[in-house]
């Protein structure tokens, strides 16, 4: 698949949303907003500390991600340009994505074994995350699913059904924000000839299948979820 030829003004607004909703930048997007609308799940930890551990999420699952890529690019002997800092081409995405899922289950096992009392809901968070990545390395073996799409849905039923355990009216606006980012994004990947509108419906899809399973695992644990011990 390719870009569009014409690259117009629509092109550029697409291109930007692409960059800026990728999925390495979902993680950092969710725990921000339950450092905003639900930060008891961050107990005990104080608002500063909470802050730092939004901060960690952002180097952490971001921005080292990107200068691995950026680096491997540079090894490999490619340029650094939009269709290989989006994947854009199948063969391109597979072993990104199974390094980042591995790595991402690294950082969840370290973030619930070595940092004291680091909330259960989180640690789940995480792994929802990890292995949304992964099963969009396997599925690229055979299929371009959109990355975009699955990291969207999964954060969507995130906050879907966190809003039923903890009622925060604010959960309400950020299910409709984040229904209007997935409109916008998934349309901007469209509209770039990333990806074709079976690949977006179905890795929306399977970020919500993937959400709802790994929190199946903690409506089982409500009266445990604020920390680990």
């Amino acid at each position: 698949m390719t870009h569009p030829t014409q690259k117009n003004s629509w092109y550029y607004f697409a291109l930007i949303v692409s960059y800026l909703l990728h999925p390495v930048f979902i993680p950092t997007y969710i725990f921000t907003v339950f450092y905003y609308c639900g930060n008891m799940v961050f107990n005990p930890y104080s608002i500063l500390a909470q802050l730092y551990i939004v901060g960690m999420i952002l180097i952490t699952t971001a921005i080292i991600p990107l200068i691995v890529l950026g680096i491997n690019l540079l090894l490999m002997g490619k340029k650094i340009g939009n269709r290989e800092l989006l994947m854009d081409s199948n063969k391109d995405r597979i072993v990104p994505f199974f390094y980042a899922g591995i790595y991402y289950c690294a950082l969840t096992y370290m973030f619930s074994t070595y940092i004291p009392h680091f909330p259960l809901l989180l640690t789940c968070l995480m792994m929802i995350v990890s292995i949304a990545v992964l099963m969009t390395a396997l599925i690229s073996i055979f299929w371009k699913i959109s990355a975009h799409a699955i990291s969207l849905g999964a954060s969507l039923m995130i906050f879907i059904l966190m809003y039923t355990i903890i009622p925060n009216p604010d959960f309400i606006y950020v299910i409709i924000a984040t229904l209007l980012i997935s409109g916008i994004t998934l349309s901007s990947r469209l509209y770039l000839n990333g990806h074709t509108p079976g690949q977006v419906y179905a890795g929306y899809a399977l970020g919500i299948l993937i959400s709802s399973i790994g929190l199946y695992f903690l409506v089982f644990n409500l009266f445990d979820f604020s920390f680990k011990l």
